[in-house]
């Protein structure tokens, strides 16, 4: 059943993203990665009002938001959309980069060149695929350094401003922009995104 839910919520992520190339429209929790490095959060859940009424929600939210950012003296998180519509929750969160929503989010997130991921000392070494399902060693997928990465640890689905051009094993292809990071349960383990 858990499984149809998500199948169900993945076709509505594509259905909402066909059409529309590089926009950010979800229907389902997800983040969006921008060439310019930035991150769109979006939170998609359903919204019980007797916990909170929505000015109460977005009040909390902007006041979490604002102890953050005073803690660098920027803004580098801002917040895009908090509302509530048909008793579901609509939250879009603009992160500066992938150190601010790993921080706030208390997650980990790499998003630079393959060469900064080297360099990070992140190992490429398993097997990945491209969006045909053919597989790829490391050597493979390190050859062109200047090509863009994200590497997460969390599940989620992930829309990219560009196309995709390999992923690591654990990670599934939804689109051409669009893959969903599976359940990580290796401490070691790591979910890679190359376009």
């Amino acid at each position: 059943m858990k499984k149809c839910v998500s199948v169900i919520c993945i076709l509505a992520v594509i259905l909402t993203a066909s059409g529309c190339s590089s926009s950010f429209q979800p229907s389902v929790t997800s983040i969006y990665i921008q060439d310019n490095g930035k991150i769109t959060q979006a939170i998609v859940e359903s919204f019980e009002k007797e916990y909170y009424s929505s000015q109460e929600l977005q009040s909390m939210i902007e006041k979490e938001v604002d102890a953050y950012n005073s803690g660098y003296g920027e803004e580098r998180i801002t917040i895009q959309k908090a509302d509530v519509e048909a008793d579901t929750l609509y939250l879009l969160i603009d992160f500066q980069d992938a150190d601010t929503y790993g921080q706030y989010n208390e997650v980990y997130c790499f998003s630079g060149t393959v060469e900064q991921a080297l360099d990070e000392g992140l190992s490429f070494d398993m097997l990945f695929k491209d969006t045909q399902y053919e597989e790829y060693s490391a050597a493979d997928v390190t050859e062109k350094k200047s090509d863009s990465v994200v590497v997460l640890k969390e599940e989620e689905i992930v829309q990219l401003q560009r196309p995709v051009k390999y992923v690591s094993n654990n990670v599934d292809i939804i689109s051409e922009r669009m893959v969903q990071v599976m359940p990580i349960e290796e401490e070691e383990e790591y979910a890679y995104i190359i376009y």
